[in-house]
C-alpha cells in the first residue's frame, strides 16, 4: 500500500470521524481482529495514532495484511462526507477528497465512486445482518429472562443473580460492546465491566427481594473510586431503590465523585423485552447523570 494512501487514510480517521467507536467499527468491518485493535484502543491514544499503528502492523503481516489495508481504504472512501459530529467539517471534507484522489492515482481504487457505492451496499448488508442477529439474540434472552422472573426467588436468588450476569454479557455482545464477565481481584468481587463513551463501568448486579441500603451503595462506590478517574459504576437492583436512601447517597456522593448510574428491574425488563435498545438506554442514563446529576433516570 503506497505511503501517500496510508497517510491520507490516517487524515480521514483523524478529521472526518468523531467518535472512537466509529473508527473501531470501520476497522472491524474491514477485517481487523478485535485482539489487534484492542491493543491500541486505550484512553489517551488518538484515532490517528490508533490507525497509524494498525496500518503498520498490517503491513508487517504481508499479503493478508495488505488485503485488510485495502478494505479499510474502501470503507473510508465509501463515506460521502465527514460525520455530522466531526468538529472540523472543512478539514474532514478535504481529507476525504484527498484520500479518494490519491487512491485513484495510485490505483488502489480504480473508481472511487463505484467503490463508495459498493462499500455502502456492503455496509447496509452487514447492518441488516447484524440487526437480524441482534433481534434473534434478544428474542432468546427475552424467553430466558422470563423464566428467571418466574422462578421462586427465595430458593434461587443467588442463582438468578449469576444467570442475570451471563445475560448481560450476551446482551452487550449483541450490541458490539465488550463486556467482561464476573471476576475477582484482591478483596473485591466485580460482577462485570464494560466500556462506553470513553469510560469503564464496573457493574454490580443484584437480584434480591430487599432494596440496597446505604451501606450497599457506598461499598460499591468504594470499589469504583478505588480505580482510575476514567472508571464509573452501573448498579443494577431488580428490587429498585428506597427513595430516601438514594437521595441521601446522591447528596453525599457530591462531596467526592458522583460517578454511578443505576438500573431498576423495570429498566432491565425493557432491555430484555426489546422495548429500548441498550445503546439508547445507556445514552439516556449517562446524559442524565452528566447533564443533570441524576444517578437514577428510569427508562
Amino acid at each position: 500500500m503506497p505511503t501517500s494512501v496510508i497517510r491520507a487514510a490516517i487524515a480521514v480517521c483523524r478529521d472526518a470521524l468523531h467518535w472512537r467507536d466509529d473508527l473501531r467499527t470501520i476497522f472491524h468491518a474491514a477485517g481487523v481482529s478485535r485482539q489487534l485493535y484492542s491493543r491500541y484502543d486505550q484512553p489517551g491514544i488518538s484515532k490517528a495514532r490508533i490507525s497509524r499503528a494498525i496500518f503498520d502492523e498490517l503491513h508487517e503481516q504481508g499479503a493478508a495484511g495488505h488485503t485488510i489495508q485495502r478494505k479499510i481504504i474502501e470503507e473510508l472512501c465509501g463515506m460521502r462526507k465527514p460525520q455530522a459530529d466531526a468538529p472540523d467539517q472543512k478539514a474532514g471534507a478535504e481529507a476525504l477528497a484527498e484520500l479518494k484522489q490519491v487512491a485513484q492515482e495510485q490505483r488502489v481504487l480504480v473508481d472511487p465512486d463505484r467503490a463508495a457505492a459498493t462499500a455502502r451496499q456492503a455496509a447496509e448488508k452487514r447492518r441488516l445482518q447484524s440487526l437480524q442477529e441482534r433481534q434473534a439474540t434478544i428474542g432468546e434472552l427475552r424467553l430466558e429472562f422470563l423464566k428467571l422472573v418466574q422462578q421462586d426467588a427465595s430458593q434461587s436468588a443467588q442463582r438468578r443473580g449469576y444467570d442475570l450476569e451471563k445475560q448481560f454479557a450476551r446482551l452487550f455482545r449483541a450490541y458490539d460492546l465488550d463486556y467482561r464477565p464476573s471476576y475477582r481481584i484482591a478483596h473485591e468481587q466485580i460482577d462485570g465491566s464494560f466500556h462506553f463513551r470513553g469510560f469503564t463501568y464496573l457493574v454490580e448486579a443484584r437480584w434480591r427481594t430487599a432494596q440496597p441500603d446505604l451501606g450497599d451503595l457506598l461499598d460499591f462506590k468504594g470499589k469504583v473510586d478505588g480505580k482510575l478517574d476514567s472508571t464509573r459504576g452501573a448498579f443494577v437492583s431488580m428490587a429498585g431503590y428506597d427513595p430516601d436512601v438514594l437521595d441521601h447517597f446522591v447528596r453525599n456522593a457530591r462531596g467526592s465523585r458522583n460517578n454511578i448510574i443505576m438500573f431498576t428491574g423495570q429498566d432491565v425488563s425493557q432491555l430484555f423485552e426489546g422495548r429500548i435498545g441498550l445503546l439508547d438506554a445507556l445514552t439516556k442514563k449517562v446524559d442524565a447523570a452528566e447533564q443533570e446529576g441524576r444517578a437514577l433516570c428510569e427508562l
